[in-house]
């Protein structure tokens, strides 16, 4: 039987996979480079001296050259020393005998490689070895040392200095982009100090007793009777959330689905659906609920954290599936068990306690979650504190955050002792 394309061997041991791997990693941060420099063009630059009404932008011909010389000088570094790409996956580039290379014969390699590029896939296909490095007496390997750089110091290495510079590049885009202004950060130092003042001389007067304000629109607004609310919507939210992820991340685990087709379609269509949800924030799911069902309601609020809570701990509920003992499933399979009998005795006992674990951290997540969502409408005591907030009274703010802090601050130590009584 022919061994899938990703294992065959290419001359060296070397996977398809950890090759194309590592060399897209080399890409990746060379195109990376070039968008910094396109952007560090236009905020020095172009928009300064050349044309200070708009930006500089590439043609249509310019996208082809920027991807060739991506190309091009992530296949050079691969070719001069050890990239970050070959760093990663534990690659080496040495002669055929495992010595170390001359820097012509790396310079040679790298030209053969690119005059063979278009027939690389012809090669793969064949299981023969690549022409580049047969000519070049070359080949790369599964090694965690170059040969002849022992002792060598890994900030003088190529990967070593690549990753040096990709830090300190980031960190300048990164300010940049950002807008980081220091200047205005002291400047307006008194302004921001003057309401954390009043913040920690908080104002308790509502506490109890209703805010004659929200009174006012038919409400009765205490900031106890609000934090309860947002505790409910926490604890609704979460216990709804568990039992709909429950059932549901079996279907999203690897070792539960991963027997036949359709069980992997079903795995891949979960893990998807896991994936999706859980990357819209839950203050997205907040708005959409708010709309839905009602500005300013607990139950969009509910709703929004039930969404996000099920496919947050459908995924986590499913990853702990996959990494059970897989001793006690092939037992009951062995014997004939059916895929329900294979969940109730072999994983279930073995998952329960995390199950436990993390819903329980989900609960502490939600309450915390529960007072932003108030920002789009979802209810609880967000209202209480965004209001307080547009109106500049910062001793209130400060008495709501107070018993924000104190209300998650103790469900944190009881949760995380009845964590440490299940584990």
């Amino acid at each position: 039987m022919a061994k899938p394309l990703s294992s065959r061997l290419a001359g060296s041991g070397v996977t398809l996979k950890a090759r194309a791997l590592s060399f897209f990693i080399d890409w990746v941060v060379w195109g990376y480079i070039a968008y910094g420099v396109m952007f560090f063009l236009n905020y020095y630059w172009y928009t300064v001296h050349v044309d200070w009404w708009g930006t500089l932008t590439l043609p249509t011909w310019g996208w082809p050259l920027v991807v060739l010389g991506t190309l091009e000088m992530a296949g050079l570094c691969r070719a001069l020393g050890r990239s970050l790409g070959k760093r990663a996956l534990g690659l080496n580039l040495v002669g055929e005998h495992g010595q170390r290379l001359r820097r012509g014969q790396r310079i040679y390699r790298f030209l053969l490689w690119n005059i063979t590029l278009p027939i690389q896939p012809i090669l793969y296909a064949l299981r023969r070895p690549l022409l580049h490095e047969r000519r070049s007496s070359t080949q790369l390997v599964h090694s965690p040392r170059a040969p002849g750089v022992k002792g060598k110091s890994s900030l003088l290495t190529q990967w070593g200095i690549m990753a040096v510079f990709l830090c300190v590049f980031t960190v300048w885009l990164g300010w940049l982009i950002t807008e980081i202004n220091v200047p205005v950060l002291i400047s307006r130092a008194p302004t921001a100090g003057r309401i954390w003042s009043q913040m920690v001389s908080p104002d308790f007067r509502y506490f109890i007793e209703p805010d004659p304000v929200f009174a006012l629109r038919g409400l009765s607004y205490s900031i106890l009777n609000l934090m309860v609310v947002t505790i409910f919507m926490a604890l609704l939210a979460t216990i709804l959330g568990a039992i709909f992820a429950l059932p549901v991340s079996f279907a999203g685990a690897r070792n539960i689905m991963g027997h036949n087709a359709l069980g992997w379609a079903v795995y891949a269509v979960v893990r998807g659906l896991f994936n999706v949800f859980r990357s819209i924030e839950t203050v997205l799911w907040a708005l959409v609920f708010a709309v839905w069902v009602g500005w300013g309601t607990p139950f969009a609020g509910v709703l929004a954290l039930t969404v996000h809570t099920i496919a947050a701990l459908g995924k986590l509920y499913s990853e702990q599936v996959e990494s059970i003992d897989p001793g006690p499933l092939e037992a009951i399979v062995a014997v004939g068990g059916s895929r329900w009998q294979v969940i109730r005795y072999a994983v279930l006992p073995q998952v329960v306690p995390s199950f436990w674990a993390f819903t329980l951290y989900r609960w502490d997540i939600n309450v915390r979650m529960s007072t932003i969502i108030a920002l789009v409408g979802g209810g609880g005591i967000g209202d209480m504190l965004f209001y307080y907030k547009n109106e500049g009274l910062w001793r209130m703010v400060g008495a709501v955050v107070i018993v924000i802090v104190a209300v998650v601050w103790s469900m944190d130590y009881i949760s995380g002792r009845l964590r440490e009584r299940i584990a």
